[in-house]
């Protein structure tokens, strides 16, 4: 056996290629043309002819039972072309000592590189599935575009106080839908509450407003993005296009639907469409895309997929970070500091959980602020936040996926009697009071929350958020003037 000598692997502009199977050619040709010279061993006079026209390729004979190294073997990357994992790790022993080794077997069953070699290209197998996952966007895209080429009056809906995945998932689909002359609405159902997303709107400077009366009468094409017509517990929209990550609530009637729970955010879904079917993403488009995959998957952190990861790679490079920055130093409102203190001072804990009802509030998305923060706490694994707003009980879960699957545990709660769900880390729940007084959502939150639990520890929860709710709730703040 020939003994193994040091590479110095100084060049990445000539590469060696050992073998005889039916790789030679192609991988020959992959490499011509781009100022690379190629040496190439082979016992194959078939292959030595093959390659005679290609110009920067030398071809040498060597032994076909490949035990020993050709004279004069180069100092480069190596890419073994042949089909036996025995005979790759036996060429291997002879070459100099380096990881830039590959190994490109023909592709039967499946095979990929023998181990402890590097596989030079994607295999043709996988080349393949990539081309079908393409192509079945592709449909998608062209179903969509179909459906509102011909419409006068099409319409983008997104459910109660849309979030910023709501957001750039609708302006991903009107991007998709304007790409054939359609001038699509875009509107909301609830009132935009939350700081940040006023910031985004106002950033953005598309005309996304509160659904109008009779708009949706009027439109001959509905699509809701970031939901599903289940939602909505009274008068749901009759939707044409449903796109949507959340769990399925009941089963969807659109003419078209693409409804993907295992994606950490909606605008995942709309970044695919957008990128496989060569479409422009601009600045503005990809920073409400990549926000509202960020918030969504929290950093790539919560309910992320790789295609989460991969769409949000996509369009990184495209957003205004500057921006981005901005929204990320104003998340917390100067007025909302006073109830998220009140909140934490009248926590409830019980086991593993945290309990916290801050009564009439005037935005749910104080509940999402301490949800969030007070599941970083030691030994909490789930928060619950709840709250009064208008005429609803709005119930926020928080979880870390791992011992709760917090969505499920909203459905089961209140799916009976109000519009609950979500995923393993994050649920949410919308109770219908019908009038009812603040006080009735402690006995309505307890019961249903804990439908398992023992009689009396209902009662004392219930004592407890009782009087915290009859107790002095949060000040206003005080400002200090100057004259």
């Amino acid at each position: 056996m020939a003994r193994r000598r040091a590479s110095t692997f100084g060049s990445t502009r000539l590469l060696t290629i050992i073998g005889n199977n039916s790789q030679v050619v192609p991988t020959v040709g992959l490499l011509v043309g781009g100022n690379i010279s190629v040496v190439v061993y082979t016992d194959d006079t078939h292959i030595e002819e093959a390659l005679a026209p290609y110009t920067g390729v030398s071809v040498f004979p060597i032994d076909s039972s490949y035990a020993e190294p050709p004279p004069d073997l180069p100092d480069s990357a190596y890419i073994l072309c042949v089909n036996q994992d025995v005979l790759a790790k036996q060429i291997r022993s002879w070459l100099p000592n380096t990881f830039a080794i590959f190994h490109a077997s023909s592709e039967h069953k499946g095979r990929t590189a023998a181990n402890g070699f590097l596989t030079l290209t994607t295999s043709p197998t996988n080349n393949r599935k990539q081309l079908l996952r393409r192509l079945s966007t592709l449909r998608r895209v062209d179903k969509i575009t179909d459906m509102v080429r011909h419409a006068e009056f099409p319409l983008i809906i997104m459910y109660s106080d849309p979030d910023p995945d709501a957001i750039g998932a609708a302006l991903g689909l009107a991007a998709i839908m304007r790409s054939t002359g359609a001038q699509p609405l875009i509107r909301y159902t609830g009132e935009v509450r939350r700081y940040q997303n006023k910031l985004m709107l106002n950033y953005l400077k598309e005309p996304i407003e509160r659904l109008r009366t009779n708009e949706l009468e009027a439109a001959d094409v509905v699509a809701v993005v970031d939901a599903q017509p289940g939602f909505w517990k009274e008068n749901p929209p009759n939707a044409h296009i449903v796109i949507d990550h959340h769990p399925v609530r009941e089963p969807c009637k659109a003419a078209y639907s693409d409804l993907r729970d295992h994606y950490g955010s909606t605008s995942t879904i709309l970044i695919e469409y957008l990128i496989e079917a060569g479409m422009p993403i601009r600045r503005k488009l990809a920073t409400a895309l990549l926000y509202g995959t960020m918030t969504d998957t929290a950093e790539l952190s919560r309910n992320t997929s790789s295609a989460d990861i991969k769409a949000y790679d996509q369009v990184h490079h495209k957003a205004d970070h500057y921006f981005l920055s901005r929204l990320a130093k104003s998340v917390v409102p100067m007025n909302m500091l006073d109830q998220i203190s009140w909140g934490i001072n009248h926590r409830v804990v019980f086991r593993d959980m945290m309990l916290i009802h801050f009564g009439e509030i005037e935005t749910p998305d104080l509940l999402v602020q301490v949800a969030d923060s007070m599941l970083l706490t030691c030994g909490i694994n789930w928060v619950v936040c709840a709250g009064k707003v208008d005429d609803r009980l709005i119930v926020v879960f928080r979880g870390d996926g791992h011992r709760q699957d917090v969505g499920s545990r909203a459905r089961s709660a209140f799916g009976k009697i109000g519009s609950a769900g979500g995923h393993r880390t994050m649920g949410r729940a919308e109770i219908p009071l019908n009038g009812e007084h603040v006080d009735t959502t402690v006995e309505l939150l307890v019961h249903n929350l804990f439908k398992r639990m023992a009689e009396k520890r209902r009662e004392k929860f219930i004592r407890i958020l009782r009087n915290h709710l009859h107790g002095r709730g949060p000040s206003a703040p005080v400002e200090v003037t100057t004259k």
